[in-house]
Order: structure tokens, then sequence, then C-alpha cells
């Protein structure tokens, strides 16, 4: 589905904006500004992207800088068969139609479309000179093509889960008029917008051109007679049109309308993390697993409790599935599809075994797309005495690969009851914190698991989770196929040809290809990826078709804009995709 984008423009309010990972000297207070408390003094005094808006509200502007683009290994992974799982489930509904709660009083709407802002004139005052918006592209198309809205169910699924531990909704449909704003203080729904603009004079007007998002501070359950202090802006082209970065952004952006300060270091207004980790209102882009934080990392400037304050700011709880202890556990047969959330680093959940023959296997995992919960999976008797338990040391490897985050169990066992107590952890092993290592402590382990069981009552089948789980590469785009019948998934093929293109008229590239010699059964498509090396040979922009059939050898890529490009090709079958093959020589586009 082909979706059609808005007009551009802009308009005006008073807004939040954050900067990431730029120092610099903390302003004092303006004891001019009239009714700012003294916490809201402290914050205007010492977080440098933090303003005053001329009645009196804060806003932060976000000046993110994510990390350079780097040339792609030739031994870059894929994501795994649960990341294509979950982007297929996604692409079964439409894109412009997902919802993480259905029916949720309060909503997080990720506006991709551009629009009116003839409800939020206060963002007038910040000089903007037009109430509509453009809406968000990776190309020159008024349509949203396949791979934007890959994009865009990517962000979702990310930003979902970092909200999921609360009874609110992120959605890509546009709610109804009223939903996204508190008309009083009975008023039960309300919410808040992110913007996803590629609108260069609404950037330029509210950050100068530079930022990376600007967003209200604690105005989520403010009460408004309109969407008079949205939305809450994400400019993507300073992010790198990566759904990893966007999606990022939307929660930092979210979080300041919820009452969200900047998690920083005594050096540096946001704290980057490190691979493994990184804090959701910092700037973790290089970081494999996001979460909210206390700022318990070493060098925090910050200890709000993220968790309290978003939930003061208007979110109410999800209800439990399943109490911690015997008495209050549940069926595991009350979850749907196995499927829970833990919403608290001091939630449990437990769930009832009985009538137990032979082994008890178990298998708890994450989400697939951008997780926040790090499992601790424990197996406990009838008066709640631990068993077993399990909970892998956490660790990404230097080409990107995460591990151990879900827990197995297996278990011999007979009759019951036992239970199945599903938890968070830090990243060490047995979930113990390891700051010093560069990873977490529990803290911000919340999110979504599913919990598969196989040998007592109630089991619904459990395999093993795989040894790694490979978070989707938000640079690639690429839509992994759900199991078929193929034996295999392809090898990959040779380095492909390419020679340059002809003489006037479109900027292309001709690129020839073999077949892998390892099909494992039948090619039914390619994806040609094409980089634009710069005179070191680095990759300095990427490009990809669209999926030309099985049968073909070949194809002309048109491209951007001239220059050095090489290229690389994948194939796949029945069960999905292969790897990329080597990268062909470079030819110059024409």
């Amino acid at each position: 589905m082909h979706l059609l984008r808005a007009g551009t423009g802009l308009a005006g309010l008073t807004l939040a904006v954050g900067m990431l990972a730029h120092p610099a000297a903390a302003a004092e207070p303006d004891p001019g500004v009239p009714g700012l408390t003294a916490a809201e003094q402290r914050l205007l005094a010492e977080d440098p992207s933090v303003d005053v808006a001329a009645d009196g509200t804060l806003f932060a502007v976000d000046e993110w800088h994510p990390p350079a683009e780097e040339t792609e290994p030739d031994d870059a992974e894929e994501a795994g068969p649960r990341v294509a799982e979950a982007l297929a489930d996604a692409a079964l509904a439409d894109t412009f139609t997902l919802h993480s709660r259905p029916g949720a009083a309060r909503t997080i709407y990720l506006d991709f479309d551009g629009g009116s802002l003839l409800g939020s004139n206060s963002w007038l005052l910040q000089g903007l000179t037009s109430l509509l918006f453009g809406g968000w592209s990776m190309d020159a198309s008024p349509f949203f093509s396949d791979s934007e809205q890959a994009v865009i169910r990517e962000v979702w699924a990310r930003v979902a889960e970092d909200f999921s531990p609360w009874d609110v909704d992120v959605t890509t449909q546009e709610p109804p008029i009223g939903a996204l704003w508190r008309s009083s203080a009975g008023d039960p729904t309300y919410g808040t917008r992110v913007a996803f603009t590629n609108d260069s004079s609404v950037q330029a007007q509210l950050c100068n051109g530079g930022c990376g998002g600007i967003a209200w501070i604690g105005t989520f359950d403010a009460i408004t007679l309109g969407e008079t202090r949205s939305p809450a802006w994400v400019f993507p082209n300073a992010l790198g049109n990566k759904a990893k970065h966007l999606a990022e952004a939307a929660s930092h952006e979210a979080g300041h309308t919820l009452g969200l300060a900047h998690d920083g270091t005594g050096g540096s207004g946001y704290y980057a993390g490190s691979a493994l980790w990184g804090p959701l209102m910092g700037s973790p882009y290089s970081s494999a697993v996001t979460q909210w934080s206390k700022g318990d990392y070493p060098g925090g400037n910050n200890h709000e409790d993220d968790l309290a304050v978003m939930a003061a700011h208007g979110l109410p709880p999800r209800a439990d599935e399943a109490g911690s202890t015997p008495a209050t556990a549940a069926a595991l047969t009350t979850l749907p599809d196995g499927r829970g959330v833990i919403s608290s680093p001091t939630d449990s959940d437990w769930y009832a075994l009985t009538d137990c023959t032979g082994t008890l296997s178990a298998a708890a995992s994450p989400a697939a797309i951008g997780p926040n919960l790090d499992l601790v999976l424990e197996l406990r008797d009838a008066s709640g005495g631990l068993i077993a338990a399990d909970a892998p040391a956490t660790s990404r490897t230097p080409t990107g690969t995460l591990s151990g985050m879900g827990a197995a169990l297996s278990v011999p066992l007979a009759g019951g009851p036992y239970y199945l107590a599903v938890s968070g952890g830090g990243s060490g092993a047995g979930g113990s914190s390891a700051w010093s290592g560069g990873g977490y402590d529990g803290y911000g382990s919340v999110g979504t698991y599913q919990l598969l069981m196989s040998g007592c009552a109630g089991g619904t089948g459990a395999p093993v989770p795989p040894p790694t789980e490979v978070p989707l590469d938000p640079a690639d785009g690429d839509i992994p196929e759900v199991a078929g019948a193929a034996a295999s998934r392809p090898g990959a093929p040779r380095a492909p040809a390419v020679r340059k293109g002809a003489r006037g008229g479109q900027v292309t590239v001709r690129v020839a290809w073999e077949a892998p010699v390892t099909s494992g059964g039948a090619i039914t498509g390619y994806v040609v990826k094409a980089l634009r090396l710069d005179a070191r040979g680095r990759v300095v922009a990427r490009r990809r078709t669209a999926v030309p059939p099985g049968a073909a050898a070949g194809t002309e890529l048109v491209l951007p804009r001239k220059g050095r490009w090489a290229v690389r090709v994948k194939a796949r079958n029945d069960l999905g995709w292969g790897p990329l093959s080597p990268r062909s020589a470079a030819a110059r586009a024409r």
C-alpha cells in the first residue's frame, strides 16, 4: 500500500527541546521569569538545552548527533527468525492503523504524514509562519514506499515496547479530535502527538535548523483548550532516517512531555551509554539495549525515577497478569499466545504448573524488536521455594549480535503444583547488575515477554530460544520473510559485476549477478544494495532496489547522484533472505 503525504509548512507552540552529546555551560535561571517552580528553575539553570517560552512554560531542544555511518562489514548479520515473525505480523496490518493497546484512554500518536496545526497556536510563539507541516520521506515521491513503510512499522514496534508497561496506545492512526488533549480534570482521554517531518522550514524556525527533536516538558496531562502544547517534533534527516534512531528520538521526546529531563554526566548533557546499554533520555544511538533509567550508571547526573515521573504525568499502569505468590499465581493459559508484560522493576509474574510428567521445558523471550526486558526465569516448588533459575549474562559482539536477554529451563518434574516465575534483571549472569562492565541493572528491565512451556498441563510448546537475538539493522530496511517450505535459506551470491550506466538521462549503473551455489530451494527474489564510496572507499550513502524476481540475473540501478558506487546482492527463497554477497568492484554512475 502506498499512501500520500500531506503538504508542507509549519505552525507554532512552546516546546521542550533536548540536546544529545553537547556539553555546555549551564545558564543561570532568569529571575524575571514568573511562575516557575524551584525544580523548574533548577532544570533551566542546569540543562543548556532547556529554555522557557513567552508563556512561562519550559521546552527542550535536542541536538542529537548519531555516530557517523560506517562501512558495512562483509559479514553483516541478518535479522533472526523472531524479528522476521514480528515484522511479518506487523505487515499484515495497514502501516497507518497500527495500535499497541486499542481502546486505551491514553494515546501516543506517531504522525508521519504531516498535516495541520490549527489547534496548536502557541507554536506561533516560536516563530512558525504556517499552520501546515510536511510529513516524512526518504525520497522525492509523494507516496510512502514499501521501504518507508517498513521503517515506520519498526519505529512503531520499538516505541510500543518502550511504553508497554503502561495502559497507553502507541498508534500510527490519527485519533479522533479531542483524544490528544485533556479538556478538564475529569477528562480521562488524552495523550501526545509525535510528528516526524522533513519540513526544513519547521526545523529552521524552531531550532535554527540544527536540532533532532523538540518537545514541551511535562505537558502530557496538562489541561488545555486544544493541542496547544503539541506536537513533540522529530526531524529524521538529522537522525540518518534510521528506524532505531527515529524510535529512540520519539520515545525521548514523548518522555519530555511526560515530565522527564535528560540523562547526562558531569561532562555531557546526554549520556551515550556503551555498546550494550544506553538510557532513552540520553543519546543511546550506538547502544543495543535502550531503557528508561534513574541515573544509576557511572557518573550519572540525573537520578529521577523515570517510571514514577511518567506515571505521575498521566500514564496509568497496565493490569498485572499474575501475582508473585503461590496464592496469586495465574494459569499460563490466561496469557494470549503466552504473551505478558513486566510492568515495574519489582513485578514478578507467577504461573501455576500441574500434572507434570517427564521433563518441563520452558522458554521466555523478550520483544523481538527493540527489547527492553532482560528476562529472569525461575521454577519454584509448592511453597514458593526456588528449584532452578536461568538468566544468562547479556552481551553484544563487535558485529552487533545481542545475546542473553531470553531465558530457558529444562527440569525433570512430576505432579505439581509448581510455579514458573518471570521477572526482569540486569545484564550480569543471574540478572545481577554489571555497571562497571558497560552493562545495566534491573531498573529499566521492563517490557513484553512470551512464555512457552511443555511437560505440564496447559503447555503451549516451548522451542528453546535461539542462542543469539539479532536486532533489525536499522540501516537495512529489509523485511525478512516468514518461514516456509524451503530446506534452508540461500547462500551468498558471488560478488556481482557492475558497469557504468549509459550516457545521458538518469544516473545509473548496470549490475549483473549469478544465483547462489547453495539455493536451499527455488530462488524467489533478489535485493541489490548500492553503496556510494568516497575517495578513501568509505560508504557515504546507501540505496536498495525493490525485489527483482527470482529469475533475474541483473538490473539497471537508478541512483540519486553520480560518483563511485559498489553493490552487494542477496537472494531469497521460501524460508527467507540469505546473506549479502561480497562487495563488487566500484563503478562510476553516469
